[in-house]
């Protein structure tokens, strides 16, 4: 609640604490009523206030787009770190969404150039209205409306590619809390991996020298993931980081 009246007033954290014995008008009280019927009905508190924060910096977040989770965090943590060793490393992010990772890696590393895609054109304006925000008008980010790699092969080739993809089984995961958000976003057929075994095809289909990918996925995808690359009669070298739950959350993998 203290947040829906911190958005509908204005105000700070700060200015709700000072500001305790204020009155409410009764346009106020009618808007705040209406945010908490909409929290009560499972709406997400990013959807009604319109932002989530993402790395500390707060990202416009719509129903078009995927709320930012906390455990993608770890991806930029782990992008700086591989990327140590490159003066001005080149990124492609598929599937970006509201673009919380490739601005924050624009800015947390900024010598980077970034390619960032996505299938959905709404996406990608929400992605570039917040880099704008965020940095202005960035010449280091490029937005490109592409089918996971399908319009991005004539560019150069990255350093790494990320890609935080729909990996939800819609038989498993079909709770309130993620109700609202986008189908497109969230889930994958195939037991929630086709759109990563597309991302391999494509990569395997585009290079001979593969680029490292950085993946987000359910922890229970990682065996058949790998069996699926070895498949392709490649033997990856893979690297696991656990979330703050101390799951198999991001795989980082040399094809």
């Amino acid at each position: 609640i203290d947040i829906i009246v911190e958005y509908v007033l204005g105000i700070s954290r700060l200015d709700r604490v000072l500001m305790q014995n204020r009155e409410l008008s009764p346009d106020e009280y009618q808007a705040i009523d209406e945010c908490i019927t909409k929290r009560l009905n499972h709406t997400p508190i990013a959807y009604i206030i319109g932002y989530k924060e993402f790395y500390g910096r707060d990202f416009i977040t719509t129903p078009d787009v995927l709320i930012p989770r906390p455990e993608s965090e770890a991806i930029i943590d782990i992008t700086r770190d591989s990327l140590l060793h490159i003066e001005n490393p080149i990124i492609w992010e598929i599937g970006t969404g509201s673009g919380c990772i490739a601005i924050t890696l624009a800015i947390e590393i900024p010598s980077a150039h970034i390619i960032a895609g996505d299938i959905s054109p709404k996406a990608l304006q929400i992605a570039q209205n917040n880099a704008i925000l965020l940095l202005g008008n960035p010449d280091h980010i490029e937005w490109i409306q592409s089918d996971i790699l399908s319009s991005m092969i004539s560019i150069p080739r990255p350093d790494i590619i990320i890609a935080n993809l729909p990996y939800l089984d819609s038989t498993q995961y079909n709770d309130s809390s993620i109700r609202d958000e986008p189908n497109i976003a969230l889930y994958s057929e195939d037991n929630g991996l086709r759109h990563y075994k597309k991302l391999i095809d494509q990569i395997v289909a585009i290079w001979s020298i593969y680029p490292p990918l950085l993946i987000e996925i359910n922890p229970e995808q990682k065996p058949t993931l790998i069996n699926y690359i070895q498949s392709k009669h490649i033997t990856p070298n893979t690297k696991t980081y656990t979330d703050l739950q101390g799951l198999d959350r991001h795989l980082y993998i040399q094809l």
